[in-house]
């Protein structure tokens, strides 16, 4: 397996996390394995965080999964719009590079 920050961007029509706080901790308590973080705005949410999957190509369907896991969860529907990917080593070595 290998370790890729994933950033999910989310749907959800008629939600606005950052004022529903009990939405909002159920969600996170869900995605707590991720080490997940948030940016909420109303209908729209981006969660950054790490999934270890064997491939980038994986990185999608298991953080998309998740994300919409809790959402359910919580009692909501999310549809993912967009998931951005790298994996952490070869960040951390071209951020290396630049130094």
């Amino acid at each position: 397996m290998q370790e890729y920050q994933g950033i999910v961007r989310v749907r959800h029509a008629g939600l606005d996390l950052a004022v529903s706080a009990e939405a909002l901790d159920t969600v996170t308590g869900e995605l707590v394995e991720y080490g997940a973080t948030a940016q909420l705005w109303p209908d729209v949410s981006e969660w950054t965080m790490t999934v270890r999957v064997p491939s980038l190509w994986d990185v999608a369907a298991v953080a998309g999964r998740a994300v919409r896991a809790a959402y359910e969860k919580a009692g909501h529907s999310a549809s993912v719009v967009r998931v951005d990917a790298w994996n952490v080593t070869e960040w951390e070595q071209a951020r290396g590079l630049s130094d």
